[in-house]
């Protein structure tokens, strides 16, 4: 029975052995003692903190809608920049085609909605920009009211007054909202490199 006792111990020294190596070289022969069975966390071995590598934090990549949502304020803002363009003789359907262009902005802002989340500060870019034009747009449908078929008025009148503040307000709302739109548009395009 004796010899089972020794065993644990013969266990433990040829453990020790084996660790330590048996090179054969004039080391001391290392100490046989017996393992008491204790309850303890391990001690972690230190390593070396490594250098943390930069990884993106946001949503990921642009998804295909909001691309797409991006683009269709684009070309909003390049329809309406063409109609100011076209629409150079102020004749009374000049001048509500004008106030029809600058509608369009709020009907496509409905129509495509708020976007996404990431895309909120450029909707609200968009908005403003909107009711620049919704302002444009009354502003020229005052001007085509006053006038005649050719938008002309007589002058002197309060209707030539009246047409010319609604022709400046309208112009006015136009380069306004333009270049409110061209910050938005700006605005998309950073939000779109910082997710690539």
């Amino acid at each position: 029975m004796r010899r089972f006792a020794l065993l644990p111990g013969i266990i433990v020294a040829a453990l020790a052995l084996l660790v330590a190596g048996c090179g054969g070289g004039s080391a001391k022969p290392a100490a046989v003692t017996r393992a008491q069975p204790t309850i303890s966390s391990p001690t972690p071995t230190p390593t070396p903190t490594p250098t943390p590598t930069p990884t993106k934090t946001g949503p990921g990549p642009m998804t295909a809608a909001e691309l797409a949502w991006l683009g269709s304020v684009h070309r909003m803002h390049a329809s309406i920049d063409a109609a100011a363009r076209r629409n150079t003789n102020l004749t009374r359907a000049a001048m509500l085609s004008l106030g029809n262009s600058f509608s369009e902005c709020r009907r496509v802002l409905r129509r495509i909605g708020s976007g996404t989340a990431r895309l909120r500060p450029v909707f609200t870019m968009v908005n403003k920009a909107c009711a620049k034009f919704d302002s444009g747009a009354k502003c020229w449908a005052t001007a085509a009211r006053v006038g005649d078929a050719g938008g002309a008025v007589e002058a002197g009148t309060p209707e030539e007054q009246t047409q010319r503040q609604a022709i400046e307000c309208g112009t006015a709302a136009f380069g306004d909202g333009s270049n409110m739109l061209s910050e938005a548009e700006a605005k998309g395009e950073e939000i779109k490199l910082a997710a690539d």
